[in-house]
């Protein structure tokens, strides 16, 4: 490291190393390795003497620093075109890979310990870490900055956007292309090439480097390991930088599961799937599907705060069963105590001796002082550690045992409190903790100590909101936090404004979802926050805001996911699904049925798109097992317990809950809702052509009372019903498919008027087939096209499987025999995946060909349509092949 003082400002920070050195040092022994590592430094430091100042070297990698970003661009393509030129002892082979980027370089003070920490300085060294050897990156930042004045020989190639293993929001990467050098190497090994549902960072991860390499090291040996520790040890972050780190060895992917807001076990298949982009519906079991997902794979699941739904560890079991594969990483309070399983205890962070202070320097290097001062500079920018605050930082990482959160906690004070004034205040608070709560472990008081620490020091309007903001399962976006949390006369200002102190105190996160801003509690805060709103008189009125709050938005939703924003509202809804199982499960507590029975019928057109069928049906279960309320309101979650009972394939509980919606009705002496219930029983009798005289008679009597009322969507569904029963199959007359296209246009139409993307697409599904049958396949290619993108538009699983099914028969009718046979095995297939029971009676009701169907002959083509991905299935669908006799 140079002696002089280091550059501050705005720098650009350069890391390099060899790679393959390890691999190198083991072909050519200690000693021969050391005379070509001596040449490789001598010409890097040659190419950097111009404008660059090397902070210090580890093994065979650099980190050097420049004022001009133009400079630190020339100075690596003069690098590579030495190390190219130059011959190494030994004839050995140096491949040099090299990364950048531009931003605040705040060195430590002198007696501290001279280098450099922050955010800009990580990022640098994530970029050169995706490098390949000859190769170097910049980011974005440092490729303005240098604009065209790179040097002669020298362009920019964009390489787009890269998430780095830091896991911090996606970098713009660009090579430099250095004339007369090999310019063309593999893809950068970002995390984007592995699957992964890893979720983005706002803070760096500090320190960890003993067990990063020790838990990659118990990975490679196990195939479950599990974190253990108290809340506030960092399991969480650590579990996601190991995955991050070991994602490049699972090529199938490696996917986060959250189950902290899940307290039921047998949700958690369910969640996994949805982790995994696996639908689950109909009277499928949620594991299974899950099992048949991973079997083969070799894939890495995360699956954080496991302690409050032990019992599910069965699960566990049964994946890691389900192949040789498969890991998982499990993070948790407590071991899951099944077999195979690694226990990796997490321990704090690294500690200084507040008796034996080491050096300034060494001191800075302890990774909980790291975190300090990160976290710290966070809220106070200019942040150091100095002599006359060394020993207070010291002591206070000491006293909160080196738990990152605790310390986070404590570092975002800095703003306000010296670490010499938040010594003695701390100290208090934690020697309390301690008289008080003997029945805790040292480090279970310390973490509460902290937190209380730090919610003593807000004012009365910010505990308030602090606790009220423990009820939000998952976090809250704004419009919710503000109808729960305030008004502002109750917390003392703005919620939004009142919030953000909150997240300067490191008492909430801010995330981003959808555009907006999201606020959500880690954990073991939250924990806190509901003991405190728990102990308050305000418990029960928070708790029904919180319903009240997410009724509205579930009713909004539940207005619109049929509309032409489909997609949104349904995202939305899955953002928001943990906080409406909470309201749901509020409101059967406290035995509040008519808003139960609201919430579930807002919510059912969402579990039957997104495969949550099962759960569905157990909320309406249990919501339809307490006193009846209102009568319409009984009607509603009727309604909804028969929508998803139909979709599941099950018909006999159709019947059953359509059938006592249709009584009810009937006695209400109601007009529109004896309209509604006898056009939804009526699908159950349209699937039984013996009982299709029942169909048209309660069709005809919804119609006769609709057009009365002049309802024109209800009007253009009883229209697509009727016209469904004409159509379905393929022994009906000529005439009987013209009524049905007639009366499925005339549904089209009205539709269309009212822009209901969800009933236009399925009158597209019945005009679509009404063509097939009458020979014009080019108007029913049309018909399907446009309503397969519009399921797709809005992730409807249900609907995709009935187009792929769709096409399948409009093969069967052109001679298209393996289109036809591919097109089975893909709807089959799909169906199996997202649980859409309605699927297997579509052989006996109208006449389609199923995957049992199809001779051992023909079976490759339907091995291939088993084997497509959704996507490729639905790629496959939109592009006709020409004709082939069969």
């Amino acid at each position: 490291m140079t002696g002089h003082p280091l550059p501050s400002g705005t720098l650009t920070f350069l890391f390099t190393d060899i790679e393959g050195s390890t691999k190198l040092l083991n072909a050519l022994g200690t000693d021969r390795f050391h005379e070509v590592l001596a040449v490789h430094t001598k010409t890097l430091r040659a190419a950097f003497a111009d404008g660059g100042t090397e902070v210090r070297t580890e093994g065979d990698s650099l980190f050097v620093v420049f004022h001009s970003a133009p400079k630190a661009v020339r100075a690596t393509a003069a690098a590579q075109r030495a190390l190219a030129a130059a011959h190494f002892p030994h004839d050995a082979i140096v491949r040099v890979r090299m990364g950048m980027h531009t931003g605040v370089g705040t060195p430590a003070s002198a007696e501290a310990g001279a280098d450099y920490v922050g955010i800009d300085v990580h990022r640098a060294a994530r970029i050169a870490a995706i490098a390949h050897g000859g190769q170097v990156l910049i980011s974005s930042t440092t490729a303005m900055l240098a604009g065209q004045d790179l040097g002669e020989g020298t362009t920019l190639r964009d390489l787009g956007e890269h998430r780095l293993k830091d896991l911090a929001q996606p970098e713009r990467i660009y090579q430099l292309v250095i004339d007369s050098l090999s310019n063309d190497f593999p893809p950068v090994r970002s995390l984007d090439r592995t699957p992964n549902n890893l979720p983005t960072q706002v803070t760096t991860f500090v320190g960890r480097g003993a067990e990063i390499r020790d838990g990659l090291r118990l990975l490679d040996n196990t195939r479950l390991l599990t974190l253990t520790g108290p809340g506030g040890t960092g399991k969480t972050r650590l579990s996601l930088q190991l995955a991050a780190e070991a994602a490049a060895s699972f090529p199938d992917g490696a996917f986060w599961v959250p189950l902290a807001p899940i307290s039921d076990p047998d949700l958690v298949p369910s969640t996994i799937a949805h982790a995994l982009g696996v639908h689950i519906g109909g009277k499928e079991e949620p594991l299974q599907r899950v099992l048949e997902h991973v079997r083969g794979k070799r894939m890495l699941l995360v699956l954080d705060n496991f302690e409050q739904i032990l019992p599910a560890s069965s699960s566990v079991s049964a994946l890691l069963a389900s192949g040789p594969d498969l890991k998982v990483i499990a993070s948790s309070r407590a071991p899951l105590r099944i077999s195979g399983e690694q226990e990796f205890p997490v321990p704090p962070l690294e500690l200084p001796d507040p008796e034996r202070l080491p050096s300034l320097e060494a001191l800075a290097q302890s990774d909980a002082v790291k975190l300090f001062i990160e976290r710290a500079r966070a809220v106070k920018p200019d942040f150091i550690v100095t002599a006359e605050n060394a020993a207070a930082v010291a002591e206070i990482c000491y006293r909160l045992d080196g738990l990152p959160l605790a310390i986070e906690l404590a570092a975002a004070r800095v703003k306000l409190l010296s670490p010499q004034a938040m010594l003695p205040r701390l100290k208090k608070g934690l020697d309390l903790l301690a008289s008080s709560s003997p029945d805790r472990t040292d480090r279970q008081r310390t973490l509460r100590g902290a937190i209380g620490w730090s919610y003593d020091l807000l004012d009365d309007g910010l505990k308030r909101l602090f606790a009220r903001s423990g009820v939000f399962n998952g976090g809250a976006m704004l419009e919710q936090l503000e109808s729960v949390c305030g008004p502002a006369s109750e917390i003392g200002g703005d919620v939004l404004e009142r919030t953000s102190e909150l997240l300067d105190n490191s008492l909430t996160r801010q995330l981003e979802a959808a555009g907006e801003p999201r606020f959500r509690m880690l954990v073991t805060i939250r924990e806190f926050a509901m003991e405190k709103l728990d102990a308050s008189d305000e418990a029960q009125p928070i708790r029904r805001r919180h319903l009240a709050a997410y009724l509205a938005l579930a009713e909004q939703a539940g207005s619109q996911v049929q509309g032409n924003e489909q997609r949104h509202w349904l995202d939305l809804l899955e953002l928001e699904h943990d906080n409406m199982r909470a309201a749901l499960d509020y409101a059967i507590g406290a035995a509040a049925v008519d808003d139960a029975s609201r919430l579930t019928f807002s919510l059912w057109r969402f579990w039957q798109s997104r495969g949550y069928l099962r759960e569905g049906l157990a909320w309406l279960q249990r919501v339809l097992a307490l006193p009846p309320g209102d009568a319409r309101l009984r009607l509603r979650a009727l309604e909804a317990a028969g929508g998803v009972t139909y979709w599941m394939g099950d018909l006999g509980m159709t019947e059953g809950y359509y059938g006592e919606a249709y009584d009810r009705a009937a006695a209400l002496g109601d007009d529109a809702e004896r309209a509604k219930a006898a056009y939804n029983l009526s699908f159950v009798y349209l699937l039984n052509e013996a009982k299709h005289g029942r169909a048209k008679e309660l069709l005809e009597e919804a119609l006769t009372i609709l057009r009365k009322y002049d309802d024109r969507g209800a009007i253009g569904r009883a229209a697509w019903a009727l016209g469904a029963v004409y159509g379905e199959g393929w022994n009906r007359s000529h005439e009987d498919y013209l009524k049905s296209r007639q009366l499925a246009q005339e549904a089209l139409g009205q539709h269309r008027l009212l822009g209901n993307r969800f009933d236009i697409a399925w009158d597209l599904h019945s005009t679509g087939l009404a063509a097939l049958h009458l020979g014009e396949f080019d108007d029913a290619q049309r018909d399907f096209s446009e309503a397969l993108q519009m399921f797709v538009d809005a992730g409807d699983s249900s609907g995709i499987v009935l187009l792929l099914s769709d096409f399948s028969e409009l093969a069967r009718t052109r001679g298209q025999t393996e289109r036809l046979d591919t097109l089975v095995g893909a709807w089959t297939a799909m169906s199996k995946r997202t649980g859409v029971g309605l699927a297997s009676l579509w052989g006996t009701t109208e006449g389609r060909v199923l995957a049992t169907d199809i001779p051992p002959e023909r079976g490759p083509a339907l091995e291939r349509g088993l084997a497509m991905k959704t996507d490729e299935a639905i790629a496959y669908a939109l592009a006709p092949e020409p004709a082939k006799t069969m």
